[in-house]
């Protein structure tokens, strides 16, 4: 497996200001300090999320151009640790920037005063560096039953309304400078395009919107991708569905992406998984897990709910997209509208966005968006068709999504923040940003950085579960009592 730590903003920017005190004042002095840690497993990765930092007390840490800390200090955080069944994680700065190595004081230090006690906590301590520039380091040491051995982990991200990533070059490579990308790194330079190349990206839904998303993100030199559709290719999405023809139909939208993204991708060592079973799927969950960004082009409310849950939960930033077209009765247009939304930890979720509710979850979850009599007693005749999409939309829905990506990657401090959704109107010609929170009851939010803690209550274990639709739970019960009630209401009416 290999390691990841991910820090939210908010635990960055205090330690930051904790650690980087004395070199903002112009001194040569390091500094340290405890935080907690939850574990995110994924399918191929093991993440630590730190999510709250534990500053010294007084006498506690003592400078000396190094810095030391008291045995009462290491104590008292560790028994904090356990008491919140969290990981300990040990922090301090160096005084130069990237990623940032260890002396052999720093590993006797981790290894063998602070590893030992830390075996309480029943997880590994995790070390992090601090250069001055911001940039993190930082492994794992874990117990083999004789001694601890250090696993350097991949990165670190920093996530919120930025992503900033610190990549171990020993561990993953730089890609070199390309022909076939000159024009791309020329747009905003090679250490950006290191950056975004070193990513893994995943794409949830590869219809007409995360199909062209695919595309992009394998044309700007992305190295590694994860597809995530159990859908298969039919006829009517033949007038939007990129790469797909008649021939196609009856065929997974995964496998038709893989074959072509394949040979469109300009990255030396393009890697691709593509997944068949759907997000609420524990296979394709973890596969999720693995991704450092992921691309939602999904317009059910289960897989939506799906992913805004792993957004806040494993700190992993999801970009949600979709375009919704008003038809008149006479058949022409009335209105279309796409919009994307970033969420993720300082972000609005997409429930308080009101893309879906909790409703709405439960009744796909139980079978009823797919009951012709249900959606017809609740949303009006079956007649109106509820998916109307075309090509161009479909495009600038998928291009606003990795721009948005991009600018996640690339914004430097000053460039001012996106908010929380872009929203386009055909008709009028009108971009409208949104900035919003969450509300300050949001279940969602409350889960910021559980990671491994929470667990999806609609998640499917195994492979060859029924069809939601089969399933006889008690909302089958009543989803029928409300058709019933609604018809008579109807009748009356």
């Amino acid at each position: 497996m290999k390691c990841d730590a991910v820090l939210t903003e908010a635990a960055h920017e205090q330690a930051c200001s904790l650690l980087l005190r004395h070199i903002r004042k112009g001194q040569e002095q390091e500094a340290l300090c405890f935080a907690l840690w939850r574990p995110s497993t994924g399918a191929t990765r093991n993440s630590a999320l730190v999510f709250e930092i534990l500053p010294p007390r007084e006498g506690e840490c003592h400078l000396h151009g190094n810095v030391s800390f008291e045995s009462s200090y290491l104590a008292r955080v560790l028994k904090f640790a356990c008491s919140r069944k969290t990981g300990l994680a040990f922090m301090h700065n160096h005084l130069s920037k990237g990623w940032q190595h260890m002396s052999g004081k720093d590993v006797i230090a981790e290894r063998d005063r602070i590893s030992p006690p830390t075996r309480a906590t029943g997880l590994p301590l995790v070390g992090l560096t601090l250069g001055v520039d911001g940039s993190w380091s930082a492994r794992f040491w874990t117990w083999d039953g004789r001694r601890f051995n250090r696993t350097w982990c991949d990165k670190v991200r920093v996530v919120g309304k930025r992503l900033r990533v610190t990549f171990n070059d020993e561990a993953m490579p730089p890609p070199r400078r390309r022909p076939i990308l000159r024009r791309t790194i020329d747009t905003w330079g090679e250490a950006c395009q290191r950056d975004i190349a070193r990513l893994r990206i995943g794409v949830v839904g590869v219809g007409s919107v995360g199909l062209m998303v695919a595309e992009m993100l394998a044309r700007i030199g992305i190295e590694k991708l994860v597809l995530i559709d159990p859908d298969r290719v039919e006829l009517h999405n033949l007038d939007r569905l990129l790469y797909a023809t008649q021939e196609n139909v009856g065929e997974y939208k995964v496998e038709l992406a893989s074959k072509h993204l394949r040979n469109g991708a300009t990255a030396k060592n393009f890697e691709l998984w593509p997944h068949k079973n759907p997000i609420q799927h524990k296979s394709s969950w973890d596969a999720a897990l693995d991704c450092d960004v992921l691309f939602s082009a999904v317009d059910r409310p289960l897989p939506k709910d799906v992913l805004n849950r792993i957004a806040y939960a494993h700190c992993i930033p999801v970009i949600s997209g979709g375009v919704f077209i008003d038809t008149k009765p006479d058949g022409t247009l009335g209105q279309a509208t796409w919009s994307v939304s970033t969420v993720g930890p300082g972000r609005r979720c997409l429930r308080c966005d009101g893309q879906y509710t909790t409703s709405d979850v439960i009744m796909e979850r139980d079978g009823s968006l797919d009951d012709p009599a249900y959606v017809r007693s609740t949303r009006g005749s079956s007649d109106v068709p509820t998916n109307q999409n075309v090509f161009p939309f479909s495009a600038n829905a998928a291009s606003f999504m990795v721009i948005e990506m991009v600018r996640l990657i690339v914004a430097a401090n000053w460039w001012p923040d996106t908010g929380s959704k872009l929203h386009y109107s055909l008709i009028p010609n009108r971009l409208q940003l949104e900035r919003a929170q969450c509300a300050s009851t949001c279940s969602v939010y409350e889960n910021i950085a559980q990671g491994d803690r929470y667990r999806y209550p609609f998640l499917m274990e195994a492979v060859g579960e029924p069809p939601l639709s089969a399933l006889k739970t008690p909302f089958g019960r009543v989803r029928d009592w409300g058709i019933k009630v609604l018809q008579a209401l109807r009748r009356r009416n």
